[in-house]
């Protein structure tokens, strides 16, 4: 396995160069060690010839944001590779409400062993759901509800987490004040850590 190969001592970025030339790394593997990769400076050319070559169907978009967090550098090239893998997608017809917490609860790790933050898995959801909804309006919701401007892909995220300050979680006030603007759709999603 990969594992195998990167602890046997090997010169560790002729080691990811090897696998990723020969296709040894799957799109999680891939995907989680680009900072690693970075760390020991393996070419960025033979970097992107890899991210062309993954298998991405299955891929959420919360793992793309949370490699894009520790390697910057590529996040133009993630948000492509996240953008061709919702591009296949089954379209959900009608008018969608999406509704994304981000109070502060949200800004707290998954577990206590994992990196990627709640606020993360919600903003990929909210870009799935944003390529995948026919027609779809989104906003975020803490101490009170807001409009998030129509973005795809990492702009989306980013318009989720600076909508407003991660404070408290009045969903119940945020969902009346949205229903008031838009009494009439298909369906309403909540992204939410609450119970």
């Amino acid at each position: 396995t990969w594992e195998v190969s990167l602890s046997s001592g090997a010169d560790k970025k002729a080691t990811w160069e090897r696998l990723i030339a020969e296709g040894k790394l799957g799109a999680l593997a891939f995907l989680r060690n680009l900072r690693n990769m970075a760390q020991v400076g393996v070419d960025e050319n033979v970097i992107f010839a890899g991210m062309d070559k993954l298998k991405i169907d299955r891929v959420l978009p919360f793992r793309f944001i949370t490699a894009a967090r520790y390697a910057p550098q590529w996040e133009s090239k993630l948000e492509a590779l996240m953008m061709r893998c919702l591009a296949s997608e089954e379209k959900l017809k009608g008018k969608t409400i999406l509704v994304v917490d981000v109070s502060g609860s949200m800004d707290q790790n998954l577990s206590a062993k994992s990196e990627v933050k709640r606020i993360d898995t919600a903003c990929g959801l909210a870009v799935l759901l944003r390529e995948v909804c026919e027609n779809v309006v989104i906003y975020s919701f803490s101490d009170f509800d807001k409009l998030v401007p129509d973005r795809h892909g990492f702009a989306l995220r980013d318009a989720i987490i600076q909508s407003q300050t991660h404070n408290g979680t009045q969903l119940g006030q945020a969902l009346k004040a949205i229903q008031i603007n838009h009494p009439v759709y298909d369906r309403l999603i909540v992204i939410t850590d609450e119970q």
